[in-house]
């Protein structure tokens, strides 16, 4: 899973700034939201960044699993990741 070439990540202390150049939009997440992008830029899948996120917060699976569909979905709603064909190339 990767990033739409037109946008472009900034780390901050609260969690993140999404630039979405294409559209001139500009998306900011908390420190959970931080995360999920970070592990998504190892080049991590759902079901890893859950597994990862499993082993460092006590919550239940579950729950964890519903955040990061929600907050994946939220990402591809707008059209900020990249599909199946842009991986490829």
């Amino acid at each position: 899973m990767h990033f739409a070439k037109y946008v472009k990540l900034r780390n901050e202390k609260f969690g993140a700034v999404i630039f979405d150049t294409l559209n001139e939009k500009v998306y900011i997440t908390n420190e959970s939201g931080k995360e999920i992008l970070s592990l998504m830029g190892e080049g991590l899948f759902d079901s890893d960044i859950v597994q990862r996120l499993e082993q460092k917060y006590e919550k239940a699976p579950s729950e964890i699993q519903g955040d990061v569909d929600e907050f994946i979905g939220g990402l591809r709603s707008a059209g900020l990741l990249a599909s199946s064909t842009e991986e490829k190339a």
